[in-house]
Parts: C-alpha cells; structure tokens; sequence
C-alpha cells in the first residue's frame, strides 16, 4: 500500500499545478472469490452537493498524471470525479500485451457503486470515462448485454478516449462520446468507424441495431494519447511504445475538453 500510495502521489506531483484538492479513497471491487480493495483519487467541487459525477478508468500504461489533471479539471467544472487504479491494488505494473483487462469494467461499476452512496453525488447522473484500455472498459461496461445487467445501477454516458473498438458492439444503454485520430495506430480509428456504422471486423461480427447513441469524433493527424500532458514534455512532445506512436496534440486536447464538458452537460448536467 506505501508503494501504491507513492505512486499516486508523484502522479499528482506531475499533474498540473493548479490542481485541485483531492484526496485518496478506498472501495471494495474484485470478486467473491478474488475481492480486491480497490484506491482511487477523488476530487469535487466545494460545498455540499449534491453534483453529478464521473468515473475515470486509466490505459494499459497504469494511473498517471494525466488521471490526476482530468479529476481535477471535472471538479472545477462542478463534478465528483473519481480515478480508478486498476493495477496498482493487484501488484500489476501494465497490461500492455492485451487489449481488454475483462476487471477494469468491473471496477468502474464498482467506483460507481461506491459514488451513489455518498450524498455528495447524484446516483443517477454519472459519467464514466476512460483512456486507451480504459476507454474500451468504457465501451464493455455502456454495451447492452450480460455485463451492465449484473448491476442496479447504471452509468447515465460514457466518454471514451482512443479506445479499442473492435470488439465493441456499438450498441449502449446511453450516449457514448468517442475521440480517436486517425493516425493513432495502436487503436485505429477505422475500427471505431466500424463499430459506430455497425460494420463487421474480424473477430467481430455484429448484429444489426441502433448505434445513433455513439459519438465518433475523429481528429485528422493525431496520434495516441493526444491528451497526454507527460507527453509533453517528450522530445518532439511523443514516445514510441510497443512499437506505437504516442503524441500529445494541444489542438485535439483543447478541442476533446470542450466536447467532453459540452457532452457531460448535455447528459448528465451540471451545477
């Protein structure tokens, strides 16, 4: 726990300096027979509440600064924001070998169990977001199916950035925000095209049905974690990972902030 705890911290170290006041909180998750008690980086708006919420699920690199800045951002805007670490109470570094860490969906129900219990926050009204890996987890826990079925409560919308689309039916219980460039090639854009039109891809058929509740915006030039503000830093503001481009875009960035407050008005409100 001193590590995970130490990790968190130089995540928020390097997040912006404006920064909200978070603070850390644990909830349970996992399984019955594989519970896991799951840490988080909570931070909301001054004041009483009640606000509406978001849940956010990092990529397959881990819980980084860029968690720690989006958190703070949504609180300014007036909602609850909670960061989910799905690796570091399980003792993994990455998951950067698979597309689809099956828990981290799980997870975000679990952030979104622990969130309705709090008076601070509208049960009814909360967001989930994630990143890469996470944003695929966004797709998997928003798809209709045997998944959203197992809970009682729902996410109202999703958020997903750069996101593995191609097992994704595209067919959600609410609205579903997607951002992707079309030169990320880690997590193609044509994939996330696929599964907005309801086209089939290999090792992904799907059925007809109503996709009009995705949103697909596609960024032209734009790489991986275009949002990364470590990235920034990186000469030519970009490293190669796996083989993979990941560039920050501060037009793409300045551009998926707006969408994302604009999106989260329109479906879970605000103050």
């Amino acid at each position: 726990m001193r590590i995970l705890i130490g990790s968190l911290l130089a995540a928020i170290a390097v997040a912006s300096t404006d920064a909200s006041a978070g603070e850390f909180v644990s909830f349970d998750g996992g399984t019955t027979a594989e519970p896991v008690r799951l840490v988080g980086y909570l931070a909301r708006p001054p004041g009483a509440g009640p606000y509406s919420a978001v849940v956010l699920l990092h990529g397959c690199g881990g819980f980084h600064s860029s968690m720690i800045s989006w958190a703070d951002r949504l609180s300014r805007y007036g909602y609850a924001a909670l960061a989910v670490d799905s690796f570091g109470p399980r003792g993994m570094d990455d998951y950067c070998g698979g597309f689809f860490f099956e828990e981290q969906a799980a997870d975000g129900y679990a952030a979104l169990g622990h969130l309705a219990a709090k008076s601070f926050v509208r049960a009814t009204q909360v967001a989930l977001m994630g990143f890469s890996m996470g944003g695929g987890s966004v797709l998997a826990a928003l798809e209709k199916g045997p998944l959203e079925q197992r809970y009682a409560e729902k996410f109202r919308a999703g958020i997903a950035f750069y996101p593995v689309c191609q097992y994704a039916s595209g067919i959600t219980t609410g609205p579903v925000l997607v951002m992707v460039g079309d030169k990320d090639d880690w997590t193609p854009s044509s994939s996330c095209e696929a599964m907005a039109e309801g086209r089939s891809e290999l090792g992904a058929p799907r059925t007809p049905g109503d996709r009009s509740s995705i949103e697909l915006v596609v960024y032209p030039g734009v790489h991986h974690g275009f949002d990364q503000l470590d990235l920034f830093l990186a000469p030519e503001r970009g490293i190669t990972v796996k083989g993979h481009r990941a560039e920050f875009n501060e037009e793409a960035t300045r551009d998926s902030i707006v969408r994302v407050r604009n999106f989260l008005q329109r479906t879970i409100g605000g103050q």
